[in-house]
């Protein structure tokens, strides 16, 4: 019984030691590796084991017996299960040593195939199967043919554990180019397959988990499952900061624009609050939130068309002119100037003096840069209302064309204008004043090029 007991305990390490250097060298295929390897020691450990017992059990037809002891006991009726149970401990120990041998035999093979760097493959096997030599025909020689698998397994395992690293794969990252052309081609369920796919390679991959949510959204319809897709995301520990913001704001996005369903849109945006309290992204939440319709039925009336005038950009500086009247002399303009820092060194986020201070930098003082740096400066504020920060935006673009002559620089702010208050006048404004700037630009081209 001890010896079948250490026969067993061998070819369970020798199991575990093929399993960890198998596992390395697949890392990347998961659940594949796993059946593979099962596989691998069923045929080449398992069944020989079992052929063998049931060969000298006299249970398979029209084979004898191969151990004379067991047949005898067996014929006279005695107890043949205790020598059959003895033959198998050394039969065991040899196998699952052959077994070892053969394994990281294949092993040597595969990594020789997959390593880059074969220079240094071939030095390293070349080294240590000529150190290990010696070591490995000491061990036939000592135990004979029965050693064989031993003396294999120590000459192959130092090469193999050195050389492994060599033929390791890097994990790529996921792709979801294949997922995207199932979606330009309309095949939304093999889209949704490709993108789990990718998943289960890297299952705490945001791009992917966003991809499946909008798939559940505006494909499939279902938004609900979007809605628990879009929430277990942010409860992984991985996920940073900016991709819940991202990531509930679009939530919000598509209970507004595909439900109808304010207070599911408020309850997605309140999330972020609570996940990131304190932060700029509960404040930009908080912001979103008060301007949210309280119904469905205000929520319709808010995105009925409505006419209004654009206004011209220069009509930001009108209105600041009509409402803080200007210095009429560049004297006058100084001590006005002067005025308004002494109230903002009082108060630094005086919006109003801060915004009085750069109109007359701009229009009385001829400082147009220091003047859009006093409207940066108010548009880094927090809790700004969107119509005054459209309002400076719009001013500065003005400012950068109307003193500065730098259409390059106005075209920036126009276009941010336009991306970050887009229900805005100014936005419709800009937007407007761009078009005129990439007709003039393209009349200019043509121009040059009849020229």
């Amino acid at each position: 019984m001890a010896a079948i007991l250490s026969s067993l305990a061998i070819a369970a390490m020798l199991v575990l030691l093929a399993r960890e250097y198998w596992f390395r060298l697949f890392d990347t295929e998961g659940p594949t590796a796993h059946r593979q390897f099962f596989r691998w020691t069923c045929k080449g450990l398992v069944i020989p084991i079992v052929v063998w017992i049931l060969i000298n059990s006299g249970l398979v037809p029209g084979m004898p017996i191969l151990l004379p002891e067991i047949a005898l006991t067996k014929s006279r009726g005695g107890n043949w299960i205790q020598p059959l149970a003895r033959s198998c401990a050394p039969v065991l120990a040899i196998t699952g040593l052959y077994w070892a041998a053969i394994t990281f035999g294949w092993l040597q093979a595969l990594i020789a195939v997959r390593v880059q760097d074969r220079g240094e493959f071939r030095a390293q096997v070349v080294f240590w199967g000529a150190l290990l030599l010696p070591v490995a025909g000491l061990i036939f020689y000592l135990l004979g043919p029965s050693g064989l698998g031993l003396a294999l397994l120590v000459w192959l395992l130092s090469s193999v554990h050195l050389t492994l690293p060599l033929a390791r794969k890097q994990s790529l990252p996921p792709s979801y180019a294949r997922a995207v052309a199932r979606m330009k081609f309309g095949k939304y369920k093999d889209a949704e397959r490709e993108v789990l796919v990718e998943l289960e390679k890297s299952a705490d991959n945001v791009e992917g988990w966003m991809m499946l949510a909008d798939l559940y959204a505006n494909h499939f319809n279902d938004l609900p499952e979007a809605d628990r897709t879009i929430r277990e995301l942010c409860s992984q520990p991985n996920i940073i900061s900016i991709q819940v913001s991202l990531a509930l704001h679009r939530l919000a996005d598509w209970h507004l624009n595909l439900a109808q369903n304010p207070a599911s849109a408020r309850s997605a945006l309140e999330e972020i609050c609570g996940r990131l309290p304190g932060t700029h992204f509960a404040r930009m939440a908080r912001q979103r939130i008060d301007r949210l319709p309280a119904t469905r039925e205000e929520l319709r009336e808010q995105q009925k068309p409505k006419t209004f005038k654009l206004p011209a950009l220069s009509d930001e500086l009108e209105e600041t002119q009509a409402d803080a009247p200007m210095a009429s002399n560049p004297r006058e303009a100084t001590a006005q100037a002067d005025r308004l820092v002494e109230r903002l060194k009082f108060d630094p986020n005086d919006a109003e003096a801060r915004e009085q201070f750069a109109t007359i930098l701009a229009e009385c003082l001829g400082e147009t840069e220091l003047a859009i740096e006093q409207l940066d400066l108010l548009l880094a504020m927090p809790d700004q209302p969107v119509r005054k920060s459209a309002e400076w935006l719009a001013r500065s673009a003005a400012w950068q064309m109307k003193h500065r002559h730098d259409p390059a620089a106005a075209r920036v702010r126009l276009e941010r204008l336009v991306r970050e208050f887009p229900q805005t006048p100014q936005a419709f404004a800009a937007q407007r004043r761009l078009n005129l700037m990439e007709v003039d630009e393209r009349f200019r081209r043509a121009r040059l090029q009849t020229e």
